[in-house]
């Protein structure tokens, strides 16, 4: 049986590791400076969505029954649409035809009278592509709801401590860095600085009389990521959630913005998509760090070079949406003592084999 476990990190990755551990019998504590869902895990959109990579496809459908199990009745039983918002014909056409390679999608092309029908609150002139998918959930509940089960099944949990990465590969058979952008800051000079950085995102808290039938979602954002590029690093969104209806969402690399810089810019635009936003009440904003990998998928398995150090990270916008199937899958490699159960698109195996970028997350 391996021995103790520390994971660093009380996201719903960390958190999700934890539970599959615990749930198998091994000794597990999770550390964590702020608290559960204190990250990216509990300031993001909060909606699951599929992740339009086939190399990912399997392990988020797994995550949506995973969710299902765990949330019950909270869990949506059918995805609500992510409804991809175009100015023309074409554009809409093209973004079907990409989608087309996943035909679970059932992606839809919608001209400005069906896509008012499907949604009342758009502006009369937008085409839109439909695409089957988006599950609304309260991000923090469903982080506090993993910890809940992680706990049942004997995790220990320390919370508010600043940990030491050396003290605990002295005291624990194995660690796991699984502190979303603070990875490599945990890590030091064990992985590269590039290998996991911050994508800011910024979202403004609204509140609306009528709320949006789908997870709403400009087209030229879907249309940089097809490219691997976005030059627009503020696209309308409009997303509600359980926890909140918010605008946005910023693509933002380095520094932290100010939520309250972004605001304006944000709404700025959202009036042209629907409407009722040039009356909508504001109630703040959120900034959430999200943890984007050198390729844009998730870094799964051991540190290269270090015996009995894992790293589970680099997730971006997907953590809700492969967040509880990449715990399942770090459980399995360290109870096997084999990190090659892990796929080698996931694997951390490929921080020292860089590969070429793949397309970023939208959410």
């Amino acid at each position: 049986m391996t021995r103790d476990v520390a994971i660093i990190g009380a996201g719903i990755v960390g958190c999700a590791t934890a539970c599959f551990l615990a749930e198998r019998g091994v000794s597990v504590t999770v550390f964590d400076r702020a608290g559960v869902g204190a990250g990216a895990s509990g300031r993001n959109n909060g909606l699951v969505e599929h992740t339009y990579d086939a190399l990912t496809t399997a392990l988020y459908e797994e995550n949506v029954a995973l969710l299902r199990e765990l949330l019950g009745k909270t869990m949506p039983a059918e995805p609500v649409g992510a409804m991809l918002l175009v100015d023309d014909e074409p554009a809409a056409r093209e973004l079907a035809a990409h989608y087309g390679e996943f035909p679970e999608l059932a992606a839809q092309v919608l001209d400005p009278d069906a896509a008012l029908a499907q949604e009342p609150l758009l502006a009369g002139d937008m085409w839109a592509c439909l695409l089957r998918t988006g599950y609304p959930i309260s991000p923090l509940e469903a982080t506090e709801a993993v910890a809940a089960r992680a706990r049942a099944g004997g995790a220990q949990f320390e919370l508010a401590t600043e940990v030491d990465l050396a003290a605990l590969r002295r005291t624990h058979g194995e660690v796991v860095v699984a502190a979303g952008t603070g990875s490599g800051r945990v890590l030091g000079g064990l992985i590269d600085a590039g290998a996991v950085t911050p994508l800011w995102g910024v979202i403004v808290l609204v509140e609306l009389a009528q709320h949006p039938r789908h997870a709403l979602i400009e087209g030229t954002l879907t249309r940089g990521l097809l490219a691997g590029a976005v030059s627009d690093v503020a696209p309308f969104t409009l997303l509600d959630s359980p926890s909140w209806l918010a605008v946005g969402s910023t693509l933002l690399a380095g520094e932290e913005p100010r939520g309250a810089d972004w605001a304006p810019r944000l709404l700025e635009r959202g009036p042209s998509f629907v409407p009722s936003l040039a009356q909508a009440l504001v109630r703040g904003t959120l900034v959430c760090a999200r943890p984007k990998s050198f390729d844009n998928r998730p870094l799964l398995g051991r540190v290269p070079g270090q015996d009995h150090l894992w790293i589970a990270s680099g997730h971006g916008g997907r953590g809700l949406s492969l967040g509880l199937a990449s715990g399942r899958l770090m459980a399995d490699a360290i109870l096997a003592g084999d990190e090659r159960v892990i796929p080698s698109e996931l694997s951390s195996a490929r921080l020292d084999r860089p590969a070429p970028p793949n397309r970023m997350s939208v959410a």
